[in-house]
């Protein structure tokens, strides 16, 4: 019993410990976006979006169009040829729900391992120590950039996901299933609400927030041991997974309140 609870006790530490570190680099990202006038911190930024965002769109645009094709043909099965309910079907389940859960997951596989491993890795080799005896804050030459460019790139690469899966999906899936694309898209299209955009644009953000804000506290606090580089790897995604989870059912739960 005292085992149980002393382990208990630890957990929670563990986590409010973590949530206060987390906490601790988003702000300071956000609280430092002006370091971004400085050719070198902009530079690691722009490398930033490049590896988040650009380089993430074909396996973004590729996911999107499976989940476009195969959504749209299974309930052209399952639900008929009523256009209303298809286009509800396809606003809820991949516009609000999947497209930014899907991006969000390639992103924290692809950059949140990437950052916590660098980062990790740099600590390792005392490479952290060295930017503060040179007088240059890791936080904003190391964190910031990378916490920005990815709340900036999984947005974009959402959108993208999004416009895949809702345009070029249905027209790749009317060569297999009878589909009415005029007034599919005419119906899609004019129930687009503002308060949807700016739903998913907020989701979106604080889903890239948390990718980076993870995989940089994760780096920045695992123990200076060279073990712990391929460790902080796969602790970020685990903790960016649980953490885009959460991100999703509190979004889930304001779509309810506000409809």
């Amino acid at each position: 019993m005292s085992s149980s609870s002393l382990t208990g006790t630890q957990v929670v530490r563990s986590v409010g410990t973590f949530a206060a570190q987390l906490i601790e680099v988003i702000g300071h990202a956000g609280t430092h976006v002006s370091a971004l006038r400085r050719p070198a911190v902009r530079l690691v930024f722009h490398k930033q979006v490049l590896f988040t965002g650009i380089q993430a769109l074909l396996p973004v645009a590729v996911a999107g169009l499976v989940v476009g094709i195969a959504l749209m043909t299974q309930m052209r099965l399952l639900l008929g040829s009523g256009v209303d309910l298809n286009v509800k079907m396809l606003r809820v389940v991949v516009l609000r729900e999947f497209a930014p859960l899907l991006t969000a997951f390639i992103v924290l596989g692809r950059s949140g391992s990437a950052m916590a491993a660098e980062i990790s890795g740099m600590k390792v080799r005392g490479e952290l120590r060295t930017l503060y005896l040179l007088g240059i804050s890791p936080g904003e030459y190391l964190l910031m950039p990378r916490v920005i460019g990815c709340a900036l790139a999984v947005p974009a690469l959402t959108v993208v996901f999004q416009f895949v899966a809702a345009v070029v999906g249905p027209l790749v899936a009317s060569v297999f299933v009878k589909v009415e694309l005029t007034p599919f898209y005419m119906e899609l299209f004019t129930g687009i609400r503002l308060l949807d955009v700016v739903l998913s644009l907020m989701k979106t953000t604080m889903l890239g927030l948390s990718i980076a804000g993870v995989a940089c506290a994760t780096g920045c606090f695992v123990p200076p041991e060279p073990t712990w580089i391929p460790q902080a790897a796969e602790l970020s995604v685990l903790r960016g997974f649980i953490l885009i989870l959460g991100v999703d059912l509190v979004f889930a739960i304001i779509h309810i309140l506000l409809s």
